[in-house]
């Protein structure tokens, strides 16, 4: 497993039954090696509130953010995010076009903690935006000190079957201290 800073980077979109127009966005940053999780609301997709998400987690970060992973969404995949990755030493990775498992850690806890917390209801707004932030605030906590979750640690195939064994539960903060 890599070190922990390594992160894998996804939108959770909050526009309910319809994509039309202007919505809320949750981005949501994990963790490869400890599953630490931070999230944020945006009050609409752009890449430039992607810089200014990560601006605002780094300092969150328990550890030195080394690099990140995303799809291949544009608001990742574009010159002013190579440029500020670049500038600040960040390994900037993406997955593979149309492989959903390439983002396993990320995609986890989009259903664990934003869709858990949010729904699939429309979100629209700043107020919307700013509440949904102080959500994250205080879920963060309790996610990251709190919550046990599984790791897999190893994946065996006999035949057909799929063989999984896991590490005892631990929260992200236990795995960051035992490393």
């Amino acid at each position: 497993a890599p070190a922990p800073g390594f992160l894998q980077v996804d939108l959770v979109a909050h526009g309910g039954p319809s994509s039309e127009g202007s919505f809320v966005h949750s981005i949501t940053f994990t963790d490869i090696a400890t599953g630490w999780t931070e999230c944020l609301a945006m009050p609409f997709r752009s890449s430039l509130l992607v810089i200014h998400a990560i601006e605002k987690v780094t300092p969150l970060l328990p550890f030195p953010l080394l690099g990140i992973n995303v799809d291949n969404g544009s608001e990742f995949l574009n010159e002013p995010m190579l440029d500020y990755c670049g500038g600040r030493g960040i390994v900037f990775t993406r997955g593979r076009p149309l492989h959903k498992n390439d983002q396993a850690w990320v995609e986890q806890k989009n259903g664990a903690i934003v869709r858990r917390l949010l729904g699939y209801e429309r979100l629209e707004g700043a107020e919307a935006t700013e509440a949904v932030n102080r959500l994250y605030g205080v879920a963060r906590k309790f996610v990251n000190y709190f919550q046990p979750s599984f790791k897999l640690a190893s994946k065996n195939r006999l035949g057909a079957r799929i063989i999984k064994h896991y590490h005892p539960p631990q929260t992200p903060c236990e795995r960051l201290v035992a490393m």
